[in-house]
């Protein structure tokens, strides 16, 4: 049986569409945060640091900085209003923290990070991803891959227009492709955002 649509109902649906993605999209910058920053700190580093948080607002130059670093294109509502939680023991500081939400076929990923003082990747959990691949064995062979790399190291993992896999990327990733490479295009805007968006309150803190 052929049925027939009315040009409203198609135009209805079409606007319905377009209005979902945009709240998809928009709801991940609701996201960006650590559910739990203690429990963050428990699993992401050893020592027993304190911590507080720096919540800052992207701007357009900053937007602009970000897509001349990055390789790929990002939606503007993926980088708004972000919180860096800054690590430290009485006067010296320890490292960084922050969350991004990534939209996959399968969900929203929610993955907390954990930024070395010199800005390479200390580590990394996923706070949610419904994926069946988000599983501790997958995540572990990603983390052995990208733990200590700079932002130009995990960017050679990547092809040159940022969409899928160098031949690096391809032989380092075992297991999961797709997954490890929305976690490694996460951990490039993680870093690229904390160096672009933090720069100064960094640099401050760093004198201290």
């Amino acid at each position: 049986m052929h049925i027939k649509y009315s040009s409203k109902f198609i135009a209805y649906f079409k606007i319905s569409s377009v209005l979902f993605l945009i709240v998809s999209f928009g709801s991940q910058a609701a996201f960006c945060s650590l559910r739990d920053p203690v429990s963050a700190i428990q699993t992401l580093y050893s020592e027993d640091y304190q911590f507080k948080s720096v919540v800052t607002d992207v701007t357009e130059a900053d937007r602009a900085q970000l897509k001349e670093e990055l390789p790929f294109t990002i939606h503007q509502s993926e980088v708004s209003k972000h919180t860096l939680y800054v690590l430290f023991t009485k006067d010296e500081l320890g490292g960084f923290m922050q969350a991004r939400s990534e939209w996959a076929k399968w969900g929203l990923v929610e993955i907390a990070w954990a930024i070395n003082v010199d800005r390479t990747l200390k580590g990394f959990y996923f706070q949610r991803c419904r994926s069946p691949q988000c599983n501790d064995v997958v995540a572990e062979n990603i983390s052995q891959v990208i733990k200590g790399k700079s932002f130009a190291e995990l960017k050679s993992l990547l092809s040159e227009d940022g969409e899928q896999l160098s031949e690096l990327g391809q032989n380092s990733f075992s297991m999961a492709p797709d997954l490890a490479l929305l976690t490694l295009r996460s951990a490039l805007k993680t870093l690229a955002i904390t160096d672009i968006s933090w720069e100064k309150d960094i640099q401050n803190l760093s004198l201290h």
